[in-house]
């Protein structure tokens, strides 16, 4: 079933000072823009991070914040033990490679090492444990969303379907007119000229035949066929929703510049009206 594009959620991994919360908020976005604040993390979690969000979210713009809790009000002084370990490893390797010993004071300060209140390190089990679980909420919630959404779309579908039934009953009196109208336009104008009534008949065939809508009525049934199936696929469908309401569009411009009664333009009308009611929803599906 189609997923909402938006979605909120929240998760807490840890206890105490070690309490971790993720907030997690996706807004509609074309493609996958991912935004991380709150505490300062290592290269390493914030590439699982983005891992972790681009294997479950797909798009939309991402707003991810962190907090630390910090029960000691910034009093509390905290190690950075992972950063302090890599670098340490870093140093050791260019002793063994290039023969030069530096010591760790030539490239930090006290200040990348220690840490007051909710500046501290981070565990990165719990921090991806907090991610993971404000992304599950992301997901119920779209989910969620993604339900309402195809219960709207199906209504709405099902009035664009009656609509344009009662349009195709409408059709054949409209052709029956438009002949009626090109045959007395003709005799108007021909009053006094011997013409070839064969001929005639043909070229009224011709303009009759290019002003018929009978093939954009059955384009426009196997296009609403289309996004009902497709609303009810388990998989981010919102860009083919999007250009297929591009398609039906067109095709509901195409009748009504060829229709010439006012009762097939109103129809029109009312069901683009209906379709752009479908266009603003479908902004908002993954």
């Amino acid at each position: 079933m189609i997923q909402s594009m938006t979605g909120y959620g929240r998760g807490t991994a840890g206890k105490g000072i070690n309490k971790i919360t993720s907030f997690i908020k996706v807004v509609n976005g074309r493609y996958l823009d991912i935004k991380i604040r709150g505490v300062e993390i290592e290269p390493s979690d914030y590439n699982n991070i983005r891992s972790i969000l681009v294997e479950n979210l797909v798009r939309g713009t991402v707003h991810v914040n962190i907090e630390i809790e910090n029960k000691n009000n910034g009093e509390s002084l905290s190690f950075n033990k992972n950063r302090f370990e890599a670098i340490e490893k870093i140093l050791i390797d260019v002793q063994k490679k290039y023969g030069k010993h530096l010591e760790m004071s030539d490239i930090l300060n006290s200040s990348d090492l220690f840490f007051f209140g909710d500046s501290g390190s981070l565990d990165s089990k719990l921090l991806m444990n907090s991610i993971n679980k404000a992304c599950d909420e992301v997901l119920l919630m779209r989910k969620t969303e993604g339900e309402k959404l195809k219960l709207d779309f199906e209504e709405r579908l099902d009035n664009l379907t009656k609509m344009l039934s009662k349009l195709e009953k409408q059709i054949p009196d409209e052709t029956d007119k438009r002949v009626k109208k090109y045959r007395d336009r003709v005799s108007e104008l021909a009053q006094d000229i011997s013409i070839d009534e064969s001929r005639v008949v043909q070229e009224i065939a011709i303009l009759a035949e290019k002003a018929d809508v009978t093939e954009e009525v059955i384009r426009l049934k196997s296009h609403f066929e289309q996004f009902n199936k497709m609303i009810s696929k388990d998989l981010p469908v919102g860009r083919q929703l999007n250009f297929l309401i591009q398609e039906i569009s067109r095709e509901m411009n195409t009748i009504g510049s060829k229709s010439t009664s006012n009762a097939l333009i109103n129809i029109i009308i009312i069901m683009k009206d209906e379709l752009e009611k479908m266009r603003e929803q479908a902004q908002n599906i993954l």
